[in-house]
């Protein structure tokens, strides 16, 4: 099926999320509510919100919505239409507990995104490593094609508020995040699986449970649908073997209808011929560095190609793509020590963007200082996250960033535990786990050409700008 040619022929009704109304989003600050938000914004909508950690949300305040700084009853507008939260928020939330009192319309983040989906045509981007950054790539080549999408992502492209945006035509593009198997709330026309691996052990505890929630989101695709799948990826061959719809394949330098041949790679770089079932569309030279972003990029070529995108829109598209925030971030230059900061949280995520590190800055002396996201997650893959740290020269482990988890009293030496295990490998970790700790001794050892990273889902980030910071002002000083 192209979208391009059967595009005059739908029809589009009405939807509520295209009416202005008046909504209160809970956990605004999340990276997808500020992507929501971005897109309400741009349809005309009133917004007002609340979050325990609004930093990162000045551009919303800037726009006229009012944000709360934590939770309270009192900050629920009366006369709102719709309140939003949050995976974060839980139900017995006092902001949630006003609403009912009110009689107010709740929805949760991923039912909006169905809203904003239903009777268009939707794309959505799943997988387990890989969505944020696929989704905007192929963002970006739609928007060359010229069908002017709406997205709503996780991650920020480099010079934008959020990743979400209001587009002109009728595709919404959204990436489809499994966590609690949010994306069922989603009924798109084409679908991407990027690859499946245990991730969510909260709600996901066996490799059978996480496939059998990607199977039923496979299986809400339409009869008329197409499902792209990782052709490397077992769990993905055999989740889509249930698909109601037809399924094609992709993968770099393995058996698919869609591939990619590597060509040449330099300082971290690639570029790569992409052939569609034995037919060449051309080569493609990507400005973000990393192996991975092949596949990335090659998920994102087939799913706008399957729209209509041509192979010189695809080409240009994934050319000028730059770059989401905190992927692979550069951060600054200080003092000759380069600093990035990288959302990776799992240990096939980290392996990659370590490679990455060596691939780009090479010969260089790299320090990685890693903070654990979730204590579930680290207690069941402890073995697999030390083994990923391997590939830095210097390492620190940063206290478990728990988000959304009660951490038990079992749990709480859980960095002190992964830092053992890569000192059992050989690595060379520091004794600190605490933030000022790491920054003493990290801050004392770093010497001009390294290049220093942060690892994580969580606040790691402010350990990366707190050490600029500090190696700017010594150097002020001195």
């Amino acid at each position: 099926m192209n979208f391009a040619l059967h595009a005059t022929r739908m029809s589009f009704p009405r939807l509520a999320t295209d009416t202005v109304q008046r909504a209160h989003l809970i956990g605004i600050a999340g990276n997808g509510m500020q992507s929501l938000a971005e897109v309400l914004l741009a349809r005309g909508w009133s917004l007002t919100g609340s979050d325990l950690d609004p930093s990162g949300t000045a551009w919303l305040a800037t726009a006229g919505v009012r944000i709360d700084t934590g939770h309270a009853a009192g900050q629920v507008p009366t006369n709102c239409d719709v309140v939003v939260y949050s995976d974060a928020v839980p139900e017995n939330n006092c902001e949630r507990r006003r609403a009912t009192e009110l009689g107010l319309s709740q929805r949760s983040y991923p039912s909006m995104l169905g809203d904003l989906m239903a009777s268009r045509f939707g794309l959505a981007v799943a997988g387990t490593h890989g969505k944020s950054t696929t989704t905007a790539m192929a963002a970006e080549i739609l928007d060359v094609a010229g069908f002017a999408p709406s997205v709503v992502a996780g991650g920020a492209p480099l010079g934008r508020n959020s990743g979400g945006r209001r587009g002109r035509g009728q595709l919404v593009l959204v990436e489809a995040c499994e966590y609690r198997s949010n994306f069922q709330h989603l009924k798109p026309r084409m679908a991407v699986i990027l690859g499946i691996e245990p991730d969510h052990f909260d709600c996901f505890p066996t490799r059978e449970a996480v496939e059998a929630a990607f199977a039923a989101f496979v299986r809400r695709l339409p009869a008329d649908g197409l499902v792209l799948a990782h052709a490397s990826c077992a769990a993905t061959r055999r989740v889509v073997a249930g698909a109601p719809c037809r399924v094609t394949t992709f993968g770099v330098g393995s058996a698919a209808d869609w591939r990619a041949q590597i060509v040449r790679s330099i300082r971290g770089r690639y570029a790569f011929e992409i052939t569609r079932r034995g037919r060449s569309l051309g080569e493609v030279a990507l400005a973000v560095p990393g192996r991975h972003q092949v596949l990335n990029a090659l998920a994102a070529a087939a799913l706008a190609a399957e729209c209509g995108a041509s192979a010189t829109d695809i080409a240009s598209g994934l050319s000028q793509f730059g770059g989401l925030r905190r992927r692979f971030e550069v951060v600054g230059h200080e003092g000759g020590i380069t600093f990035l900061d990288d959302y990776a949280h799992h240990p096939t995520e980290i392996v990659a963007t370590l490679a990455t590190v060596r691939e780009s800055y090479p010969g260089q002396r790299v320090w990685c200082v890693f903070q654990p996201h979730q204590a579930s997650r680290t207690r069941v893959l402890l073995d697999d996250f030390a083994a990923s740290l391997h590939n830095a020269d210097r390492v620190a482990v940063a206290d478990v960033f728990p988000a959304r988890e009660i951490v038990a009293e079992s749990d709480m030496n859980l960095a002190t535990q992964l830092a053992s295990r890569v000192r059992a490998q050989g690595g060379v970790v520091l004794t600190a786990h605490d933030t000022n700790g790491i920054l003493e001794q990290v801050s004392t050892a770093l010497i001009p050409g390294d290049v220093l990273i942060t690892l994580g889902a969580g606040d790691i980030r402010k350990i990366c700008d707190a050490f600029a910071r500090r190696l700017r002002t010594h150097r002020a000083a001195s």
